[in-house]
């Protein structure tokens, strides 16, 4: 029976680690004490009373941070509709009858081309001075301005912007 034979074939060498550099001997060195400066300050009589101040006052959690009837938006529509925006968030959809008496804030039921409209389709929100429409994961998607929106997923919208939901289209003003 044959033995297996084995070579050796030399390999590269590893590269050395220069030896580390001498460590330099420490000089002390005297650091004189630091003395803090010395203030000296007078009060005057008249500054020694300060006017009192007014605690800050939360507002009760039963008054809403909103006026819910105040308008801060509309939708201006192609066929010269408009749609007020009220409260912090607005749904937009269309109603339909075979659910019962649910309808959405902005019913899109009536427009032309309502046929590509979700019954959910989106939600306009007004947070502080910001507004946002949020595609609501709808069969025909909502864009802004052509931009088609990624589901779930809030985006700016400006004065001027054009909206749609499907095939409806609108523009969005803010008061």
């Amino acid at each position: 029976m044959p033995k297996p034979t084995v070579t050796y074939v030399p390999g590269i060498q590893k590269a050395q680690t220069p030896p580390p550099a001498p460590k330099q001997p420490q000089v002390p060195t005297y650091m004189p004490p630091v003395q803090p400066p010395t203030v000296q300050t007078t009060v005057s009589p008249a500054s020694q009373t300060l006017p009192a101040r007014k605690p800050i006052v939360a507002k009760p959690s039963s008054q809403p941070a909103l006026d819910p009837t105040a308008t801060w938006g509309k939708l201006i529509f192609s066929d010269g509709k408009e749609v007020q925006l009220t409260g912090e968030r607005v749904l937009v959809g269309r109603s339909d009858h075979d659910i019962g008496d649910f309808s959405p804030e902005v019913d899109l039921s009536a427009m032309q081309g309502a046929d590509t409209t979700s019954r959910i389709h989106a939600t306009i929100e007004h947070v502080g001075s910001a507004s946002t429409v949020t595609d609501l994961n709808s069969t025909n998607s909502t864009r802004i301005n052509g931009k088609r929106l990624e589901p779930d997923k809030p985006a700016p919208i400006n004065d001027g912007d054009t909206l749609h939901f499907g095939k409806v289209t609108c523009t969005f003003k803010k008061l």
